[in-house]
């Protein structure tokens, strides 16, 4: 928990709280409970601006309460204290932008451990094989570029499993019965959780990850092709001996990562030593 507010009071007021007042709040989403990721979730399905969901993060997470305004002041309680305190518009608006990353960094957010009959897989995708990290990859951005709820509902069949060994056989049909079964909190909850698991992803293997910025703020984005991305990763782990494809599709999802990371890496390190200076 990190200290967002250590201050002394000093109101006037015979019920005003006077000594030194802590406000905490969670930093990112692997300190936040499993309710206070919900919480998040229904306010983004309402449709709230950002700043109005930091400011209502800011209030439910330091357990403080809106009093009143006076002009230039809001008066709030918290509990477990008595009587009140106040805080100034510009400061409400500082605390709050320190929860901005309930809207932009999902990194560390734990998924819905349970949809229907189906557990989820690790957090992280550390227990998943490499073909299923592959077909979520797939399914998440098919959905993203086309809202197509189908793509979202084999997403989440390809992450919620019921035995320890992957099985795509039906995830057409499991598919289609998320979809229509699976509550829109938690469809929300599961994309959430695939772009805290790509953020994390680009910091623990950036050559493989590397974020490219265009540069021009209306470009409007196109869809990957992601038949020619896969191809190219497991063309770049078998090293084009077709004869691995199965083995390559069958290793962990993070070894396979940490070896296209490296060669990538090293592929950019030889083209570097190639290339003359100017």
């Amino acid at each position: 928990m990190r200290l967002f507010k250590k201050f002394r009071t000093n109101s006037y007021h015979p019920l005003g709280v006077r000594g030194t007042l802590n406000l905490t709040a969670p930093r990112n989403y692997s300190e936040m409970s499993d309710k206070q990721i919900r919480y998040v979730a229904r306010l983004q399905r309402s449709g709230q601006p950002e700043e109005t969901i930091w400011t209502k993060c800011l209030i439910r997470f330091t357990g403080i309460k809106p009093l009143m305004q006076v002009g230039n002041t809001y008066f709030f309680v918290k509990k477990k204290w008595k009587g009140f305190f106040s805080l100034t518009i510009e400061e409400v608006a500082y605390f709050s932008k320190k929860m901005d990353f309930v809207t932009k960094h999902y990194s560390g957010i734990r998924p819905v451990q349970k949809i229907l009959t189906y557990r989820a897989c690790d957090e992280l995708l550390r227990d998943t094989i490499f073909s299923q990290y592959l077909e979520a990859e797939n399914y998440y951005q098919a959905y993203l570029f086309t809202q197509d709820e189908l793509h979202l509902g084999k997403l989440i069949a390809t992450l919620y499993q019921t035995g320890k060994k992957y099985d795509n056989t039906f995830t057409e049909k499991r598919g289609r019965f998320f979809t229509q079964l699976t509550s829109e909190l938690k469809k929300l909850i599961t994309i959430m959780w695939m772009m805290g698991v790509k953020e994390y992803f680009s910091h623990q293997w950036p050559d493989l990850f590397e974020r490219t910025e265009s540069g021009i703020d209306d470009e409007e984005p196109t869809a990957p092709d992601m038949y020619a991305i896969i191809q190219n990763q497991v063309r770049l782990l078998t090293e084009g001996d077709i004869t691995k494809r199965d083995q390559v599709l069958k290793s962990n999802t993070w070894d396979a990562l940490e070896e296209m990371n490296a060669k990538v890496r090293e592929a950019k390190e030889m083209k570097k030593m190639q290339t003359p200076n100017p």
